[in-house]
Order: C-alpha cells, then structure tokens, then sequence
C-alpha cells in the first residue's frame, strides 16, 4: 500500500557576532619643574689681633730707659736727698762742735763719708711685671644671608583618546523550512 509521506525540514536562522573592544589610550606628558636657587652668603668681617709689649718699666730697671722717664725719676728724689744732706751737714757740724770729746771728729766724719752708699736710685725697681703684656683676640663678626629656593611646576594634562568598540551582527545561516510529499511504502 502506498501512502503519502509528509516531510518538513526547517533550518534555523545563525545570527553571527563579530564585536571589537573599545581602546582606550592615555599618555600623561610629564610636568615642568623649574626650580630657581640663590646660594647662602656668608660675610666675615675680622678685626686682628693684637698684641701689646710695653717693656719700658724694664729698661728703667736696666737703667737705659727713656731720657725723660729716667730724668723725671733722679729729679723726684732730688726733695728727699736734699732734706737727707741738710740733716747730715746739721749733725756733723754738730759732732765738729763738740771738740772738746777725745777722738778725732774730722777723720770719723772722712771715714763715713768714703763708706757711704749714695742714696739717689739710677735704675728703676726691678720686678717680674714690669714687662706689661696685653693681647686683644681676634674680633669675628659673621653674618649670614640664607638661601632662597623658588620652585615652580606646571603641570601638563594627561591625553586621553577612546576608540569605541562596536558589534557587527550579520546572519551566518538563513532560515529555512522545506516541506515535500513523497511515497511511502508501509510493507516495503
């Protein structure tokens, strides 16, 4: 017996999908940076030193002083050596008074006379200060001017660019359906 057959075939529709990424592209250019400094200073002002000897009081003690120092010095006792022989010349003619003493009054007055030391100072006292020392030190005046730095950025803005992505869609497969009649034979 032959029967009828119907047969239907479909296909079904493929979409395809193509998609690209979106780029995204920074570059950030570095900043300028400008930096400005003035150097410290230093100023020194500087008085010497100085060192004083004053050794007169010594050569006056040598007896080779200054002229008018050594002057001033035998003139000063002049008053005193003065008043010392008066007094002397009043006790010896004193002692030449008394004659009527035994003795012999005119060769023990000759005889102290030769003995006697002078009493008038030709040279100065000597001493361990009389070399008079002074010493100025150093004077140190500093000052100082600080440094100034002046620093000054500029920054640059970084560059962006962005590149979308996209999608491109587009059928792979079309769909179909195909139907048809054909024989069919149950026992064969």
């Amino acid at each position: 017996m032959n029967l009828l057959r119907l047969s239907i075939r479909q296909t079904y529709a493929n979409i395809g999908m193509e998609s690209r990424q979106g780029q995204f592209q920074m570059k950030s250019p570095q900043g300028e940076l400008n930096i400005e400094t003035t150097p410290a200073a230093m100023e020194v002002q500087r008085v010497p030193a100085e060192l004083t000897i004053d050794s007169s009081k010594a050569w006056m003690a040598l007896g080779k002083g200054n002229h008018l120092e050594w002057l001033q010095m035998v003139s000063s006792q002049m008053e005193q050596q003065f008043l010392m022989n008066v007094s002397r010349i009043v006790d010896e003619g004193n002692r030449l008074a008394q004659f009527t003493k035994p003795g012999n009054s005119i060769a023990d007055i000759m005889a102290q006379r030769v003995q006697e030391k002078p009493s008038i100072e030709y040279n100065g006292a000597a001493s361990t200060d009389n070399v008079s020392v002074h010493y100025t030190p150093v004077d140190l005046q500093m000052s100082w001017s600080m440094h100034q730095t002046n620093v000054n950025y500029s920054p640059n803005r970084p560059e962006v660019t962005y590149t979308p992505g996209g999608v491109d869609t587009y059928i792979r497969n079309q769909n179909s359906l195909k139907i048809w009649v054909s024989d069919y034979d149950l026992y064969g």
